[in-house]
């Protein structure tokens, strides 16, 4: 390739000949794992020497810059108090080369493909790295901040391209447009989980799959099935929520069946998921009803998750799975990501241990509850790990917003428990709003700074990540509605009659929705 400079970069080697009797493994750098620790706990490296583990890109490499330095830092720090931080982010780095700047996003070594943007001679020019059918890494010149962030959250969301691939050597088709995601909020609340499995089939029948699902509490169930089941869940979810039902007394008056529904669920449990521990032999002190922490074993809803969930496919499944618990001892919310983390089903039971129902699930030495106490909707969980790019959010809301002031104990508890776990979304967009406004303010100010160096910072990494552009956010609500003479006990209330009630109404309601939205458009 005939050309007037040739720079050559030569590289740098870490130093870690001090570490040689130090009984910490080294390799081209000091091995850490995905939460930048040793292999001797307590001891962290980060920055240029450490050669650590990306869950994202499923590699392990060393990444030579600044911009990795800073975050790698960042989450040891966290780690070092105590905190549950793992690497899952898209490594950058850029260079400016006389009157050019690039930036190179992810990993370009292991491509199997390449596909051109634009053309060097224009200085306007990408190379997108792609393995089966998603991106790797690219490289930038003289990109704009639109087309950096994008390329970066294809890498990070390991999005599938396959759909917009032909278009991408096309300059005119923009990589923002390949890049918004779909995502899918489920919510926790018990029984009424099964009005999601009714979401789900309308979801389906209108080819809307989601890239990533989060889920909490009976959410994180569904949740689960559906990133073990990508594009045909509505299946195994019937079928689970089938299972989890039970057979009571057919009841002519529906208030009355309900009654002794939930009368059945509290006293004797729910086979395939729930059984009170009252029925369990008193063999010591430990477990006298007086040192209880929970009055219920979920334990067999483990056997039951394990019918529908490959577990050990998860980490491969294109639907990225996202979990909240809360840590008993802390109070902090805890997420598990199915790009970092071997989701078990003690992750899924994790996220839906509701006290005292429910006893707290220990993972690695920490204990945690559902999440759902912190936030039932956790859509700042996705954002973070997502990213501000476009976003196409369904959320399903199980618990009312408005109902009628309550007119005795059970009707005023019910009543808590729908304020405390309702939809709280709003207050999410109000702080985006906030960013947004800070945003408009940096563009505003860097107006008055140099046209090259306004340029310049345009181009730099932390200004690509945090600023770059304003990231449309769609959210549709997928609202339960309230069922006249609806039990105070709809939460716990498992009778085969309202499961399939719920999923019906699941349906019926996302329909309408839908199409709602389609007339809208």
């Amino acid at each position: 390739m005939p050309c007037d400079i040739v720079a050559i970069g030569i590289g740098v080697h870490p130093e870690i000949g001090f570490l040689g009797n130090s009984g910490i493994d080294v390799d081209g750098g000091i091995l850490v794992n995905q939460q930048l620790e040793t292999n001797r706990p307590g001891i962290y490296a980060a920055g240029d020497v450490a050669n650590f583990y990306n869950p994202i890109a499923r590699t392990r490499y060393c990444a030579e810059h600044w911009d990795n330095a800073v975050k790698q830092g960042r989450i040891a720090a966290w780690n070092m108090l105590d905190e549950r931080q793992s690497w899952r982010t898209v490594s950058y780095f850029f260079s400016d080369v006389f009157d050019l700047s690039f930036n190179v996003v992810g990993s370009t070594e292991r491509a199997g493909e390449r596909i051109l943007r634009g053309a060097i001679n224009d200085k306007s020019f990408s190379v997108l790295y792609i393995d089966n059918e998603t991106l790797l890494g690219a490289f930038l010149l003289e990109q704009s901040p639109v087309e950096t962030k994008a390329a970066g959250a294809l890498v990070a969301n390991r999005s599938d391209i396959a759909a917009s691939k032909a278009k991408l050597s096309d300059t005119r088709f923009p990589l923002n447009r390949a890049a918004v995601q779909t995502v899918l909020v489920l919510q926790g609340g018990g029984a009424l989980g099964a009005f999601e499995c009714g979401v789900i089939r309308a979801l389906e029948e209108r080819s809307i799959h989601p890239d990533l699902v989060a889920g909490v509490s009976i959410g994180a169930f569904n949740a689960a099935i559906i990133a073990a089941n990508p594009g045909n869940a509505t299946t195994a979810l019937e079928a689970f929520w089938r299972e989890l039902s039970v057979d009571t007394p057919d009841i002519p008056n529906e208030e009355l069946r309900c009654a002794v529904s939930s009368l059945q669920s509290v006293m004797f449990g729910a086979p395939h998921f729930f059984r009170p521990r009252w029925f369990e032999p008193i063999l010591s002190l430990a477990q006298f009803p007086t040192n209880w922490t929970s009055f219920y074993d979920p334990s067999p809803l483990k056997t039951t998750l394990s019918k529908y969930v490959a577990f050990d496919k998860l980490r491969d499944s294109p639907v990225r799975l996202l979990l909240t618990a809360v840590d008993v001892e802390t109070g902090r919310l805890a997420m598990f990501d199915s790009y970092v983390d071997e989701i078990t089903p003690e992750h899924i039971l994790a996220s839906g241990s509701l006290p005292p129902g429910f006893p707290w699930t220990t993972i690695d030495g920490k204990h945690y509850w559902d999440g759902g106490l912190v936030s039932n909707s956790p859509l700042d969980q996705v954002v973070e790990i997502g990213g501000l790019t476009g976003k196409k959010v369904y959320i399903v809301n199980l618990w009312l917003e408005k109902r009628a002031l309550p007119h005795s104990i059970p009707e005023v508890l019910a009543r808590r428990d729908e304020i405390v776990f309702a939809e709280k979304i709003r207050r999410n967009i109000r702080i985006w709003e906030y960013i947004d406004d800070y945003r408009q303010l940096v563009e505003e100010i860097m107006t008055s700074l140099e046209p090259k160096t306004a340029e310049q910072i345009r181009g730099r990494p932390r200004y690509i990540e945090t600023v770059g552009e304003a990231s449309p956010v769609s959210i549709t609500r997928i609202n339960r509605e309230a069922v006249e003479g609806e039990s105070v006990s709809r939460d716990y209330e498992f009778s085969r009659t309202s499961i399939d009630r719920l999923i019906a109404q699941g349906y019926g309601i996302a329909v309408k929705t839908l199409e709602r939205q389609v007339k809208r458009v």
